[in-house]
């Protein structure tokens, strides 16, 4: 039963009912409490109630900081997640509770973001996020009453698929001015352009990773293993590598720098708008060339549906028409 008292300028509201939680809620008017109380009530006599205070008293910011703690840390995208998380935290939407927030509110921060000229791939990761954090606190973590705010909204459309392929006089000026930059470098360069393999799988590979012309990778980005067969040039240049010791990595340069590297290669080169995640997608598109089917191709790239991997393929038209004859 519901009981009504006012306060000052405010009428409070309270549910007592067996079986139920005490609820309790503040109105301007008498007549918002009487409407509150009776669709609580009706939803209790139809067994529809959820209990929706544990939404309302956790923030978006106690949610994110709970979903870096026990989800992000289990990501290879840790580091990425935790900047995105933080903006969250900061933002407008950061103090109220995950009941409160809308999809309206959501479709008003995508539309901002992309005013003020951010990428639709960084809103639409940024949505992303929230959208996994109402997953996680509704099935995972047990808070009820949650409604995704992310389902209900057009996500940006991606931006215009990049079909940049370099060709063999930019490589081989890039190759010579990586050089110039560390003698890691090109080969860090042409082993993408021969394996497809991602930096962070070059940075990190390893002598006791290569069994005869395969390269066994344990820790790849979607984290499954995989087996990149080894062209014959990629096997002349890690055998041209001082011998690692004990079975260890090949290369010492990081990650960062290795990206770095390249732009400032390919500013000397006089190259422009090329990027040394190209590479995997000039490697990609050269197996295509070389017959080899979509199976055989998607098992040494590691993508895991056609989508993706049409994403990384732009086939040479003018090789193309020559295969028409």
């Amino acid at each position: 039963m519901a009981y009504y008292e006012k306060r000052g300028d405010a009428w409070r509201a309270q549910i007592r009912r067996k079986g139920y939680p005490t609820l309790s809620a503040t109105f301007d008017t008498k007549a918002e409490a009487q409407r509150w109380a009776a669709e609580i009530e009706g939803d209790m006599s139809r067994s529809r109630f959820v209990d929706t205070r544990e939404a309302e008293s956790t923030t978006l910011e106690d949610a994110l900081t709970r979903y870096l703690n026990e989800v992000s840390k289990t990501k290879k995208g840790e580091k990425q997640e935790k900047v995105r998380a933080e903006k969250w935290k900061k933002s407008e939407y950061g103090a109220k509770s995950l009941a409160t927030i809308r999809s309206s509110d959501m479709a008003a921060y995508r539309d901002a973001q992309l005013k003020s000229g951010k990428s639709t791939a960084t809103v639409r990761l940024d949505l992303a996020l929230i959208s996994h954090l109402y997953t996680v606190a509704s099935k995972d973590s047990g808070i009820d009453g949650l409604k995704n705010p992310c389902t209900a909204i057009r996500m940006p459309k991606g931006n215009k698929q990049r079909e940049r392929r370099p060709t063999a006089k930019e490589l081989k000026n890039i190759y010579k001015h990586a050089g110039e930059i560390n003698a890691e470098l090109p080969v860090i360069i042409e082993l993408a352009v021969e394996t497809a393999m991602r930096r962070s799988e070059l940075v990190m590979l390893r002598k006791d990773q290569i069994r005869g012309r395969v390269a066994f990778l344990e820790d790849t980005k979607n984290g499954e293993r995989r087996s990149v067969p080894l062209s014959t040039r990629a096997v002349e240049l890690l055998e041209g590598l001082p011998t690692p010791i004990d079975g260890g990595r090949y290369f010492h340069l990081k990650m960062d720098s290795v990206s770095n590297y390249f732009a400032l290669a390919c500013e000397a080169a006089e190259i422009k708008d090329l990027r040394l995640h190209d590479m995997r997608h000039e490697a990609t598109s050269r197996l295509f060339e070389r017959g080899l089917s979509l199976m055989e191709v998607a098992s040494i790239t590691g993508h895991k549906t056609l989508a993706m991997l049409k994403r990384y393929t732009h086939l040479s038209p003018h090789d193309l028409a020559e295969k028409l004859g």
